[in-house]
């Protein structure tokens, strides 16, 4: 709690004056840049902790770059191979392929046998699988999220429901208990929800109802009865209860607000983008519904070290690493931005309970981290993802049976992964 709060006084100091080091100051100090695409909140709040650590640290510099998008990030790493930052936000096929290609400095090697032991009790298991490459953590985790749902808490209870579904066979009678025709017009006015078609929640259901992705060869397994199952639920709500809609862009975050409708589901996230537009009526979370079982599947980024940097930068990288993962960080980290801690340690803070205490049901959605997955981490998988998003948009809206659009969109996948040389 010291820390916290000395670290807190740093931040303060920061933010009001407190001036950083000249040019001619810096003679001397090991610079590591940091290429990221944060921005808003959670940019000012990396900002916040790297000048943190500048100050704990003053033989050290952490220098953020922002790149802007992580299309604009892959770009950018992908064209300076030869001259890349000395360390860099990066998704998981990006770092198989960066990986195999020898050209990043894996966490681990950076690690002592203690640091590496409590790291491996304190973080999240899904965490450390996701950043394990060939046996070995190559990456750490950065800016990580789960599925949420939002919902209005005034008209469920209106409705007379006193909690969120916890099964999606519950979701779908409470959407449609939540669609009123309010003018008697014919026409429902209010909606239990609405959504834009991903593959996020599609790969949430399919683990639930027993299904898989890809299996350990990559080839693609979504297009079973569980995948099927998986877009069923979408089509009863849109298609045969009409109890919600699909949307474009934000749409359904601004209908969610304008009380048009009951429910959304979201980032972990977007619970700061929700709260900024300050919702008229008393705002819940909840946890994904649950299928046959319980399963989310993670998202975000993490960071890696890129073994072009000098011994020095990669080690003064690492420190950083490994200041902005302790347990008082991930605390202020997640407590400032809704991403997910990494740590379970950091659950306790003060910091994050008053947080839990504010937001009903953002514990709960924290702690879906003890039932998470991972997407598959080849680079290929990203081409996989893209033709899965197509498959769902033909199925959901109706312009394919979910079947055959599932059937084609696998075997499309099996096409590339036979001119990848992966079959």
């Amino acid at each position: 709690m010291k820390r916290v709060i000395f670290l807190s006084l740093l931040i303060s100091l920061i933010l009001f004056g407190c001036s950083g080091k000249s040019g001619d100051e810096d003679k001397g100090i090991t610079k590591v840049t940091f290429w990221h695409v944060m921005g808003g909140p959670s940019g000012e709040v990396l900002n916040e902790i790297a000048d943190s650590f500048n100050i704990l640290h003053p033989e050290i510099k952490i220098v953020l770059i922002s790149v802007g998008t992580y299309e604009a990030l892959s770009t950018k790493l992908m064209s300076s191979i030869s001259n890349p930052p000395v360390m860099s936000q990066v998704y998981e096929s990006w770092t198989s392929e960066f990986y195999n290609a020898g050209i990043l400095a894996p966490m681990e090697d950076f690690m002592e046998d203690s640091y590496e032991e409590n790291l491996r009790q304190d973080v999240y298991k899904i965490f450390i699988e996701d950043n394990t490459f060939g046996g070995k953590l190559v990456t750490m985790p950065f800016n990580k999220s789960v599925p949420a749902y939002f919902y209005n808490e005034d008209m469920f209870i209106k409705s007379g429901l006193k909690e969120f579904p916890k099964t999606w066979d519950d979701f779908t009678a409470d959407m449609k208990l939540l669609t009123v025709d309010l003018n008697k017009d014919g026409e429902a006015e209010q909606h239990g929800t609405a959504f834009n078609i991903n593959v996020w929640m599609f790969e949430c259901r399919l683990l639930q109802y027993g299904g898989e992705l890809a299996d350990s060869a990559l080839l693609p397994k979504f297009n079973s009865k569980a995948g099927v199952k998986a877009i069923d639920i979408d089509n009863q709500v849109v298609a045969r209860d009409k109890s919600g809609y699909t949307t474009t862009g934000y749409q359904h975050q601004d209908d969610f607000l304008s009380q048009k409708i009951a429910s959304i589901y979201g980032s972990c996230v977007s619970l700061s983008f929700i709260m900024d537009a300050k919702p008229p009526f008393n705002l819940a979370m909840a946890k994904v519904p649950r299928g046959e079982t319980d399963a989310v599947l993670i998202s975000g980024t993490n960071v890696a070290i890129f073994n072009k940097a000098t011994k020095k930068q990669q080690a003064a990288a690492f420190k950083f690493v490994e200041f902005f993962t302790s347990t008082d960080m991930q605390a202020l980290w997640s407590g400032r931005t809704g991403y997910l801690p990494v740590r379970k340690s950091s659950m306790n803070s003060s910091l994050l309970q008053a947080q839990f205490e504010k937001y009903k049901g953002l514990k709960e959605v924290y702690e879906q981290l003890n039932y998470a997955y991972m997407e598959p981490q080849d680079k290929e998988w990203y081409i996989g993802r893209k033709l899965l998003g197509n498959a769902l948009e033909y199925a959901v809206k109706g312009d394919k049976d979910p079947k055959a659009a599932l059937d084609e969109a696998a075997e499309e996948f099996k096409k590339e992964l036979k001119k990848n040389g992966k079959i």
